[in-house]
């Protein structure tokens, strides 16, 4: 640490890397520029080590999950001020708020998903680092709108820590999220009926079904999703888990939003534990995707 900069090895490119982080990832590394709120709630940026960021591969830590509008203004703010400076720039976004809304169900939807990615390349980022995100489906090296996208996945970590609370287990996916690891591992991808959105200001799509058409009988069932939101497909799946003759139901997803009441309507719908990533911090994180990130947080 030096100053508020921490120099951390060099970078693909043979370029000295800096690393910023943000006050909201105080869990995973120290803070080092300023961001402060004016009182009608508008973002105050600032970086008073920028001339330290010249030439270099500026790398920036930042959570955009809860208050994804503001502090997606907040990423924005920081990619803006250090482009012009430094030679490239990365953002680490663990959750991608808004990957959800890569399709339109209905005309006249925004593509939010692609407005968030095209934002950040005019703004100047090069390249995003993040974890399961809700429209790619393999870890590796992908283009979205026309941002470079780093795609990892924390769902090993989360499996390793939960398959020993259960005997005998069958990994099971409730949809598309926890798709290649359950038939990495054998086991069942479950065939989900979405349905129609809710009426009124909170827009819910709701699970109408979770089609399962397997034997459980006397066997634990580990639910693996990339995520966890008002909860409606867990909860959906554990019921048609239990119904096919489940011990105990067990959830792990890598983001754990758990809206409202999410957690303890899981937990009623018969599931003995729920495990998440730190991803979005919280009570039922219990996996650090500090593991999926070494080769920047050293």
């Amino acid at each position: 640490m030096r100053g508020y900069a921490w120099i951390c090895g060099e970078s693909m490119a043979g370029l000295e890397r800096y690393l910023l982080v943000s006050p909201n990832c105080a869990d995973l590394a120290t803070p080092n520029f300023e961001r402060k709120q004016f009182p009608d709630g508008e973002s105050y940026i600032r970086i008073p080590q920028l001339d330290e960021l010249e030439g270099k591969h500026v790398v920036f830590l930042h959570r955009i999950y809860p208050y994804q509008d503001r502090r997606i203004m907040q990423l924005l703010q920081v990619i803006s001020i250090v482009e012009p400076v430094a030679a490239k720039v990365t953002a680490i976004v663990p959750y991608l708020s808004y990957a959800r809304q890569d399709e339109a169900q209905h005309k006249g939807e925004a593509l939010t998903a692609d407005l968030l990615c095209k934002l950040s390349v005019n703004a100047g980022l090069d390249e995003l680092v993040t974890f399961d995100c809700h429209f790619i489906k393999h870890p590796g090296k992908h283009v979205h709108a026309g941002l470079d996208i780093d795609h990892r996945t924390i769902m090993p970590e989360l499996l390793e820590y939960v398959r020993p609370k259960a005997e005998n287990p069958v990994i099971i996916s409730p949809g598309e999220g926890g798709a290649i690891i359950a038939k990495k591992e054998g086991g069942i991808v479950m065939e989900k009926i979405r349905a129609e959105y809710t009426e009124g200001d909170v827009i819910i799509r709701a699970t109408a079904d979770e089609k399962l058409d397997y034997d459980l009988t006397g066997r634990d069932v580990i639910l693996m999703d990339d995520m966890i939101a008002a909860g409606e497909t867990m909860i959906a799946a554990a019921r048609a888990c239990k119904k096919a003759g489940a011990r105990r139901v067990l959830c792990a997803a890598v983001h754990g939003l758990l809206v409202g009441y999410a957690f303890d309507k899981i937990r009623a719908a018969g599931v003995k534990e729920i495990v998440v990533s730190d991803s979005v911090p919280g009570p039922a994180a219990q996996v650090s995707i500090k593991s999926g990130l070494a080769d920047y947080l050293q």
